[in-house]
């Protein structure tokens, strides 16, 4: 009786083996059929896969590519306000073609879209492959001499964005800058016109930051949008108290660091509500503000996917307003020189030469001035100073295209 109940037990334990091996060699079978069909899938080179010339996409994976295009375009107009794209072209055509409407900025939606490219490129680990982003294949977006912006793939249009009547100003953004080029902001700009239109008439182009909340603030944008200039919102900030403990005033609608998300929220959409065109925003005072990290970072997270530019004033030397932008991937830089901490024209066509020769080091650089009398008229005698020698005055616009695609971005 032993020896048969071993031997039904050996029997069993054969049978169970051979039951292990055959499941077993059924899930490698599956495994390589999931596989070869997952490879076929993706256009990956395969047991099914077609043969493609080198440096080639078959068909399907380059459908693939233009329909995650198409999705990055529509999140990212979705996500700038007072924007909305409209497709022109027939079935068929070899690129697919939109036009943007509506009173926002188009280089927002430029913005928007150049962001989420980067969130998608940065969202690869190291050594991992995408059959949508593969070395030399990775998708671009090129501004046209006709102003229009074309979504590429291995140079080739995927996308085609047009922005009918913005075609002039936007060309300019298809050339790169040159060896030095200088952006001047003018701020605390919408308590009076006849000053915008000085402003205007100067043989150079300069930027507005406009007080969102100020009488003229309205006209004087429209000014800007009719001469072809650019604008930013120039947003109260909390301030630091003096010496002595006085509390200087911003303004109404100021951020201040202790305000919740909702509340700083409400302020922001009121300020680009009324200033619909501007491509982003500096701070006016804020020393204290800007010196917080909490403050600046909840700020800056508000903003992304919404095409913003971040220009840091740096009204205090320990202001963390711009690394709180680039740390959440939105595109920030610092102001370079203040044009009129002295109020006179010999003073500040001084420091426009300083302003000049920091662009001529660094590339770039960016005067921050004010609508003084003093500034207008040292502005109008600048271009025939020495300083001016070899430095081009560019438009806000420009500069900002050029940070948001410069290589350390990636």
């Amino acid at each position: 009786m032993l020896e048969m109940g071993s031997s039904a037990g050996t029997r069993r334990t054969a049978e169970g083996r051979a039951q292990a091996w055959r499941l077993l060699l059924f899930g490698v079978l599956w495994f390589g059929l999931s596989l070869a069909v997952g490879i076929w899938a993706l256009g990956l080179e395969g047991p099914r896969a077609p043969r493609l010339l080198p440096g080639q996409d078959g068909l399907h994976l380059q459908a693939l590519r233009q329909r995650a295009f198409l999705a990055v375009l529509e999140r990212a107009a979705e996500g700038v306000p007072h924007t909305r794209l409209r497709q022109v072209s027939r079935p068929g055509d070899a690129v697919p073609e939109y036009v943007m409407e509506g009173v926002s900025a188009p280089l927002r939606l430029a913005l928007g879209m150049q962001e989420r490219v980067e969130v998608w490129r940065r969202s690869l680990h190291p050594g991992a492959e995408s059959p949508l982003l593969q070395p030399g294949g990775e998708p671009r977006l090129v501004w046209r001499d006709d102003g229009s912006l074309e979504a590429c793939i291995n140079e080739q249009a995927v996308l085609r964005i047009r922005f009918p009547g913005h075609e002039a100003r936007l060309g300019a953004l298809a050339r790169p800058l040159g060896p030095a080029s200088l952006v001047i902001v003018i701020d605390d700009m919408g308590q009076r016109l006849d000053t915008a239109e000085q402003l205007a008439a100067l043989p150079f182009p300069v930027n507005f930051a406009i007080w969102p909340h100020a009488r003229r603030a309205d006209d004087v944008e429209r000014l800007a949008r009719e001469r072809g200039l650019d604008v930013i919102v120039h947003l109260p900030m909390q301030p630091l108290r003096r010496e002595g403990g006085k509390q200087p005033d911003a303004g109404p609608h100021a951020l201040t660091e202790s305000m919740s998300a909702a509340e700083m929220r409400a302020v922001l959409d009121a300020a680009f509500t009324r200033l619909p065109t501007a491509i982003g925003f500096n701070n006016h005072m804020g020393s204290r503000f800007t010196g917080s990290r909490n403050g600046c970072r909840l700020l800056c997270s508000l903003l992304r996917g919404q095409g913003l530019f971040v220009l840091d004033s740096m009204t205090q030397n320990h202001s963390v307003l711009c690394k709180e932008a680039l740390q959440q991937g939105l595109v920030g830089a610092e102001r370079s020189v203040f044009l009129d901490n002295e109020r006179k024209v010999p003073a500040i066509l001084a420091a426009l030469d300083i302003a000049a020769a920091k662009a001529q080091r660094h590339g770039v650089a960016i005067a921050i001035g004010h609508p003084y009398p003093e500034t207008v008229q040292a502005l109008r005698e600048w271009p025939v100073a020495a300083g001016r020698e070899g430095v081009a005055v560019v438009s806000l616009r420009r500069l900002v295209w050029h940070l948001a695609v410069a290589p350390g971005r990636r």
